[in-house]
This record gives C-alpha cells, sequence and structure tokens, in this order.
C-alpha cells in the first residue's frame, strides 16, 4: 500500500503546489511508483505538470468524489490520470472549490477520500497530495487517509501563523481522525536567509515547537527560476537543475527519506 503524504499549508502563497510537485517528481525519478493528487483550491498541480484545457477536463478528482458518494465504479486510472515524467496525476480544475458543498450532506463524509484511495493505493509507493489552504470537511478527509504531513512554510508572519494553526488542531486530527497521522515537517521555503525577518521568523519557529515539531535542516532558497519553471511546466529541478533551490529540494528528499533511497 503507498504511503500518503499530504502536503498543507493554512496560508496559500507559500510554495505549497512547488513543493508538491517537485517531491512527486523527485520520487518518481528515485523509481518510486508515485501519484499525485490535485486538490489545491485552483487546480495548480494540474497547470504545473501542463495538463491540456484543465477546465474542459471529464474526469476530476472531483468527479471522482462526486462517483464514490453515490456508489458508482470508479473508471480506471489509466483513462483519466495524466503521466508527467512517472508521475500518475489525478488533475483538477477551479471546480474542485465546490468540494465542500458537494460533501456537506453526505453521511461518514470525512472517510470519502480515503475509499477513493484505497482504490488505487495498491498500485503506488506514494501518493502526494496537493492540498487546499483551507481547512474545512475537504481538508480533514486529506488527514483522515495521509500518512505524513509536510507543511511548507515561508519565513514571514503570516504563513508561520498558519503553520501554527494546524499543528494546534494536529492532536485534535489524531485523537477523533486518524491516530497513526504524523507531522513529517515543517519546510522552510522562499527563504531569504540575508533578512533580518527570515532568520527571526526561523528563529522563533525553532524557539516554540522545534522540540515538538521537526524542522528540516533543509531551506529552500527564494528563486525567480522557480516561477520561470513553473512557465514552461516544468518543475526547478527539470528546469535549472544545479539552481539552489533545486539543489536544495533534492537536500529535502534527503532528508525526508533518511536518505533511504
Amino acid at each position: 500500500m503507498a504511503k500518503v503524504i499530504a502536503v498543507y499549508n493554512k496560508k496559500g502563497g507559500c510554495g505549497k503546489t512547488t513543493t508538491a510537485t517537485t517531491l512527486a517528481y523527485l520520487l518518481a525519478r528515485r523509481g518510486k511508483r508515485t501519484a499525485l493528487i490535485d486538490l489545491d483550491s485552483q487546480g495548480d498541480s494540474s497547470l504545473a505538470y501542463g495538463v491540456p484545457n484543465p477546465d474542459k477536463l471529464q474526469t476530476t478528482i472531483l468527479s471522482l468524489v462526486k462517483q464514490v458518494i453515490i456508489g458508482e465504479p470508479l473508471p480506471s486510472p489509466s483513462s483519466y490520470m495524466y503521466s508527467y515524467h512517472g508521475v500518475d496525476l489525478v488533475p483538477s480544475n477551479e471546480e474542485i472549490s465546490t468540494l465542500e458543498r458537494n460533501l456537506s450532506n453526505v453521511d461518514f463524509r470525512e472517510y470519502i477520500l480515503k475509499e477513493y484511495i484505497s482504490q488505487i493505493s495498491p498500485g503506488y509507493d506514494y501518493i502526494i497530495i496537493d492540498c487546499m489552504p483551507n481547512f474545512d470537511t475537504s481538508m480533514l478527509n486529506v488527514m483522515v487517509c495521509a500518512d505524513s504531513v509536510v507543511i511548507p512554510t515561508q519565513a514571514e508572519y503570516y504563513s508561520a501563523i498558519g503553520s501554527m494553526k494546524f499543528i494546534r488542531n494536529f492532536q485534535q486530527i489524531r485523537q477523533h481522525a486518524n491516530p497513526k497521522l504524523e507531522i513529517a515537517g515543517i519546510l522552510i521555503t522562499m527563504n531569504q536567509g540575508n533578512t533580518n525577518l527570515s532568520t527571526q521568523i526561523t528563529q522563533e519557529l525553532e524557539r516554540t515547537i522545534g522540540n515538538q515539531i521537526r524542522i528540516f535542516n533543509t531551506r529552500i532558497p527564494r528563486s525567480v527560476k522557480v516561477a520561470e519553471a513553473s512557465g514552461y511546466q516544468q518543475t526547478i529541478c527539470e528546469y535549472r537543475p544545479k539552481n539552489p533551490a533545486a539543489v536544495a529540494y533534492e537536500d529535502f528528499l534527503k532528508e525526508l527519506m533518511g536518505d533511504a533511497g
């Protein structure tokens, strides 16, 4: 069965989609059977992986969830997944923003995504989920089926607050919904280590939660090349493999996996 890793922060704009798409790409490059589920509220992982005309997709994670809700048999994954350098992408588009409404009147609604993932999990080593930056029933669905959570956190005030808010919810999630859920760690992204604010925020995170939650040693530096790579529908590790951000993501994967390969 696959290990399910959610990439989540309650604050948008913290490098969440970049982290999810790059992590999935690097795992696949290591030979791991990897799927990426696009649950971002804008369908940004699908855009990043170059899915053509995402607004015209017939099958998305939203339509699959709807089929689970009404008990319809699911289509073969090969009929709707998009392959990206060894990653199988479950695509999405802006209609994913209606997911909460679709779940609102469903019995046992927090287990719907788990039911879907249970059907595809045997075919993968890792399933990465690019999450919405809010916390509601749709995100509780993710936390119910995830094994661990990576929290990308920009070294600025509001992103750090978003991380802290999730951590405060974490014990309740474990107690009531998923006792095996772990926080893999906080990943500092868009880091500008030469600024006082970045340094202060990072030090404050280490002081307040560093003894409870792992803060990865790797820092992902801010780089305009990351945005350029997205424009070319590539990860930074493809676009500029020697760029400091690309090298940092490689180091992050080694940390995350304990360099187990």
